[in-house]
């Protein structure tokens, strides 16, 4: 796409910015790109810099900055058809092809979500019209505190008790996971999921986990048959993000391998789920240490005590007591009561037991987890786990 610059000020031939991803230095410098004899631009001033579709500006410490459509900028900010930008004297118009607007920039980061450049600009052309998403994301970029249960509508509720699980990305949604606490009756999963691919913080999820055989009533075990309806189910949502990736509708213990492949329907919606299982039965699961504290062991697993290990592995049909010892001088108190890890009702579950509060699930704390791949178990005083599936 052909982008380049209008000098305004002083006058001449246009400025052709380059194909692909490059950078372009304005200043008085010899050494810079673009030379510009005047006395209030300093020798490297300003950079713009960008992929070949969008540029963005950024001041290089100057004391007398860049202004883009009079306006000062502190941080690089996006460059959109017509823009002015501004330093010392020069004047320029910037003038791209790509007249970027909403669908545009979505596109561009459905294409390539890794690629930080559409993410970037997407959140100036947000802040340039006033949008709170906008706002949203520049407070996240900057570390910023967020209310994520307003931006989520009636889900909010689901989040703050633990029936959903968000990881969150620049304010929106990455990865939801839908499950089953413990205590609770089954929902209409399909209508909540619907619910989240609506708000705009979902536009960009790139994994669903859906905890299907947990979520639906009686404790006959889950056919091929539902869980091809639940695809389709998903597949007649009028909202699917194009950057979804992974589909997970949860797994279960058993003795006859299951594994089901994403259908047609659902693959032709969300091309990059093609291929790809969306269901696992499982005979093995995995502790894998993320991260320990010098000196704590986990006893329990295996014959006698043991350090924890790189992966941790209990078999279907155990019932493994997990004692966390922790250093010495840290305080633990589950002498008596220690928490367990085992199988049961098609699902691994962890019990706290007298560690309750000082275990947590995805910072979710409870008495009774039904684990999930993926899910990290943190205990206090120890270290943090994440738990893993093997087919």
């Amino acid at each position: 796409m052909r982008c380049w610059f209008e000098r305004v000020n002083p006058t001449g031939d246009a400025i052709e910015l380059p194909e692909g991803k490059a950078s372009v230095v304005f200043g008085r410098s010899p050494k810079a790109t673009l030379v510009f004899d005047d006395a209030l631009i300093s020798g490297r001033h300003c950079e713009v810099s960008g992929d070949g579709v969008f540029w963005r500006a950024k001041d290089l410490g100057t004391e007398a900055g860049t202004r883009v459509n009079g306006r000062p900028i502190k941080y690089p900010r996006a460059l959109f058809d017509g823009d002015l930008l501004e330093f010392g004297r020069a004047a320029l118009r910037f003038r791209s092809e790509v007249k970027a607007d909403d669908p545009v920039l979505r596109d561009a980061i459905a294409r390539d979500p890794d690629a930080p450049e559409p993410w970037l600009v997407y959140v100036d052309w947000l802040l340039e019209r006033g949008d709170p998403l906008g706002e949203r994301m520049a407070a996240a970029r900057s570390g910023g505190r967020l209310d994520h249960a307003s931006w989520l509508g009636p889900l909010g509720e689901r989040l703050f008790q633990g029936e959903l699980e968000v990881d969150w990305h620049l304010g929106l949604a990455r990865r939801a996971t839908f499950r089953h606490v413990v205590g609770q009756l089954p929902y209409d999963w399909h209508d909540a999921v619907s619910t989240l691919l609506r708000t705009r913080v979902a536009q960009f999820l790139r994994e669903l986990v859906i905890d299907v055989p947990r979520l639906r009533a009686g404790p006959r075990p889950l056919e091929t048959e539902e869980l091809v309806d639940a695809q389709r189910l998903i597949a007649s949502l009028p909202t699917l993000p194009q950057t979804l990736e992974r589909l997970s509708l949860g797994y279960r213990i058993g003795e006859r391998p299951m594994r089901l492949a994403c259908i047609e329907e659902l693959a032709q919606r969300v091309p990059r789920l093609r291929g790809q299982d969306v269901f696992l039965t499982v005979r093995q699961a995995k502790l894998r240490v993320v991260s320990q504290v010098d000196g704590a062991r986990l006893i329990g697993l295996g014959e006698g005590v043991r350090a924890l290990t790189a992966v941790t592995r209990v078999r279907r049909g155990s019932h493994a007591q997990l004692h966390f010892e922790s250093p010495p001088g840290i305080p633990f108190i589950a002498d008596g009561n220690p928490c367990h890890f085992a199988p049961g009702d098609g699902t691994w579950k962890l019990f706290a037991g007298r560690l309750r509060g000082e275990v947590r699930v995805n910072n979710h704390a409870t008495s009774v987890y039904q684990l999930l791949p993926g899910d990290l178990i943190s205990i206090q005083g120890a270290g943090t786990l994440r738990f893993e599936v093997v087919p």
